[in-house]
């Protein structure tokens, strides 16, 4: 028998039930594992975003079986409860029951909103768009979805632990047919007579109010974890902006970030960054500039983290990086190249900086951008010292406005 019946699940139902099942008892103990996996080395990240890419292909696998089970529920006749004479037992497994139809949909939905949102590594091996519609790249939006996620599988462990011990107490303290009809093949007697359950949009209700308590949960959660970047944010001295001769603007400033990671590209910035500017076009000899940046401030797709660790930046050891320009010089136009020392993770190197400067009514705007050897500030030397995994050039970036301050 394909379809469900009155008195028991039909095959159709069953293979669904326990297609999600296997999915879900390897997707949680596998997502706790490589959680907590090092990346030391190019051999650990590699074997980590492995496990990674398997771990979406796996939750997208099970957000499909779990669309298509429960359209196949919703268009089907539900097997009435053995326990219907005992109404708070069969009002707590029903909303259960509810719980779980939402939770094995949400959960492998808000890992796909992650990823959506997340720049980094492990791809879904599926066949199927990698980004979902209308998610942009955002590492907040991204830290809101995984926060989510992680509350939707506390929520999952929670209703499986719950409906497990009652799939178990109708064996073994109940002594009725409620697991077999579950089981392919096998033909429990059940009776004919059984009575309607007494609550029918009271579980679905239970269920929807649990979800809103997890949601509001995971916006508290979010407010109460704070931004992503800068939780320890390096003390910059603005005023040192107004004597300089130009005053950036941070809010329309930035300082970003890209690097190639296991052949893709991954964007970043830095949320944190001061520029003291002396700058006069006809008296490049008298310019000069010094940048701080705050390495803590690094938001970089899913491997903030990783980029900020000891193996890489260690901005635990060296938390601000430098840049003091020595000469500045017209290549033609509107062109200029600025000429410079960069420390970066405790060691310095020459770098130039090509940009282009357009001032109006005393206000400047620039756009440069050069490439870092990573390798020359033994970035990753140790456990990644190919391009294997992580590219060996970084682009930077650097959108800057600032006014001109007043002559004192």
């Amino acid at each position: 028998m394909l379809a469900n019946s009155r008195e028991t699940y039909g095959l159709i139902a069953q293979l669904l039930h326990w297609a999600t099942v296997v999915l879900i008892f390897i997707l949680l103990p596998l997502g706790l594992y490589m959680h907590e996996l090092p990346v030391s080395s190019a051999e650990e990240a590699a074997y980590k975003s492995w496990l990674y890419s398997l771990h979406k292909t796996l939750g997208v696998t099970v957000f499909l079986v779990a669309i298509v089970r429960v359209a196949w529920s919703a268009i089907q006749p539900h097997p009435k409860p053995l326990n219907s004479d005992r109404k708070l037992e069969s009002l707590a497994a029903q909303t259960i029951h509810w719980m779980l139809y939402g939770a094995i949909i949400l959960m492998p939905l808000t890992g796909w909103l992650h990823h959506s949102a997340a720049e980094g590594f492990a791809p879904i091996w599926w066949s199927l768009p990698q980004d979902l519609p209308m998610v942009p790249k955002n590492p907040q939006l991204a830290s809101f979805f995984g926060l989510a996620h992680f509350f939707t599988v506390i929520l999952l462990g929670l209703a499986l632990v719950l409906h497990i011990g009652g799939a178990l107490k109708h064996v073994f303290v109940d002594h009725d047919s409620t697991l077999a009809r579950m089981i392919p093949g096998r033909v429990p007697a059940i009776p004919a007579d059984l009575p309607d359950p007494h609550f029918k949009n009271l579980p679905v209700l239970l269920a929807i109010l649990t979800f809103l308590v997890l949601g509001g949960a995971t916006a508290v959660g979010y407010n109460i974890s704070g931004p992503i970047a800068g939780q320890n944010p390096v003390n910059f001295n603005p005023a040192e902006n107004v004597a300089a001769g130009w005053l950036v603007d941070q809010d329309k400033s930035r300082l970003d970030i890209q690097i190639i990671q296991s052949g893709s590209p991954v964007s970043g910035s830095f949320a944190n960054w001061n520029a003291a500017i002396i700058f006069d076009a006809e008296n490049l000899e008298s310019s000069k500039v010094e940048v701080e940046v705050d390495i803590v401030s690094l938001v970089l797709g899913n491997v903030s983290e990783q980029a900020t660790s000891p193996d890489f930046l260690n901005a635990a050891h060296h938390p601000v990086a430098t840049f003091v320009s020595s000469s500045f010089v017209n290549t033609g136009s509107d062109n200029y190249e600025v000429r410079g020392e960069l420390t970066l993770a405790g060691l310095s190197n020459p770098i130039t900086l090509p940009f282009l400067l357009k001032i109006e009514n005393d206000r400047a705007f620039v756009q440069g951008e050069v490439t870092i050897e990573r390798l020359d500030f033994d970035i990753g030397k140790k456990g990644f010292p190919t391009d294997g995994m992580v590219g060996y050039g970084v682009v930077v970036t650097v959108n800057l406005e600032a006014e001109k301050t007043p002559s004192s």
